[in-house]
């Protein structure tokens, strides 16, 4: 069985970080391990919360004692998320470091990030996970990267205005950080979304079907359909696993979308809880109509 260990946020209630991710990839047919950075009732989201975020020592024990039953080298995927601070992203860092240090790991194991720095103009951690983020990319342990536009534009120092300034920020990155693979999971160019990626072989794009609501967890739910479409594809990230991934997030958000409206009778401007579990049907559709619209830069 393909194995994958998501290493981010948890809330009780609510589904962002690894509660996002840890059901649609077990109906998908992984078997996941999850490392929690955080312990909190609900996710912001809900405007106040309560509970704690993960200690380095909490991180560093938990590992040791997974230690002792399997190692880091034994999963296909790992998977790392929400951080809240610069020492928990340090220590995360150090570890999986540790264990892709060994030329037969990299044979198996493939490290995705999704670095959670912010969106729409705003940070939501501290600025010093920023370099820890940098070294991260530039170790060349990373095989995809899975940033929205405002967090690619952070760490990458670039802004994207136009498919001229897209192509060439990619380019710059990829010089810059040794990361084979990169999805920016929106792009907004001329008042359009687009869904961005970066291969040795090419630059595409597909376009993203707007729904004028925000959706709490997407990012999360995003990553963790990626990653299994990476892994699906032979480690690799095509036309094709993109059109699907973005088929089933965007009828899953749809259905959450109406599912709220029919409770509250009212069209929601924000969906605090991503319907995961009533929508699993749709992680099973196939949506190959998207290829079609693929464009090249």
């Amino acid at each position: 069985m393909k194995t994958l260990l998501s290493i981010s946020s948890h809330v009780v209630h609510g589904y962002v970080g690894n509660r996002a991710m840890t059901f649609p990839l077990q109906y998908m047919g992984w078997d996941v391990d999850a490392i929690n950075t955080t312990n909190f009732s609900n996710h912001p989201g809900y405007g106040s919360l309560q509970g704690s975020t993960s200690t380095v020592d909490t991180i560093e024990s938990i590992i040791s004692g997974l230690s002792k039953i399997l190692s880091l080298p034994d999963f296909d995927l790992i998977l790392i998320g929400y951080c809240p601070n610069a020492d928990v992203l340090s220590v995360v860092h150090k570890e999986i470091s540790k264990a892709l240090g060994k030329q037969e790991a990299r044979k198996k194991l493939r490290w995705i990030v999704d670095p959670v720095l912010g969106d729409n103009g705003k940070l939501y951690v501290s600025e010093k996970v920023i370099p820890v983020y940098i070294e991260i990319l530039t170790s060349g342990l990373v095989s995809l990267i899975t940033p929205n536009q405002f967090e690619f534009e952070t760490l990458s120092g670039e802004e994207i205005n136009s498919w001229e300034s897209c192509k060439d920020a990619l380019e710059k990155f990829a010089t810059k950080f040794k990361v084979e693979n990169i999805v920016i999971s929106s792009v907004s160019i001329d008042n359009a979304l687009y869904c961005v990626a970066y291969t040795q072989e090419s630059i595409f794009y597909l376009p993203i079907e707007r729904i004028d609501c925000d959706f709490n967890g997407c990012g999360d739910l995003f990553t963790g359909l990626i990653a299994n479409a990476y892994y699906n594809d032979n480690y690799k990230i095509t036309p094709k696993s993109i059109s699907n991934v973005l088929s089933n997030l965007h009828e899953i958000l749809q259905y959450s979308y109406l599912d709220e409206l029919k409770i509250n009778n009212f069209e929601p401007k924000v969906v605090k809880d991503i319907r995961v579990v009533a929508a699993k049907y749709l992680l099973e559709e196939n949506g190959k109509e998207l290829v079609k619209k693929i464009g090249y830069l």
